[in-house]
């Protein structure tokens, strides 16, 4: 992003991304497909923002969806 804000789709399914590092997207574009990585029964996706590319020094920014904040295992649909 433009600001330096860093966003990590995590758990995606192995060689299913299909965008670019520095890709713009926009809501509704295919990035790649949800898949069960790590300690899992079932496909799930973790998403955070970041601001800095080194996830030990850099900080959480907050995500909203339709200017709210998402509360844990709320399920967000866009």
């Amino acid at each position: 992003m433009d600001s330096g804000i860093v966003v990590a789709l995590c758990h995606l399914q192995r060689d299913s991304v299909c965008v670019q590092p520095g890709q713009r997207v926009r809501c509704g574009d295919a990035v790649g497909r949800c898949g069960n990585s790590g300690n899992s029964t079932e496909p799930h996706l973790h998403l955070q923002a970041f601001d800095g590319l080194d996830p030990d020094h850099a900080r959480p920014v907050p995500i909203t969806f339709d200017g709210a904040l998402a509360r844990n295992g709320q399920v967000v649909d866009l």
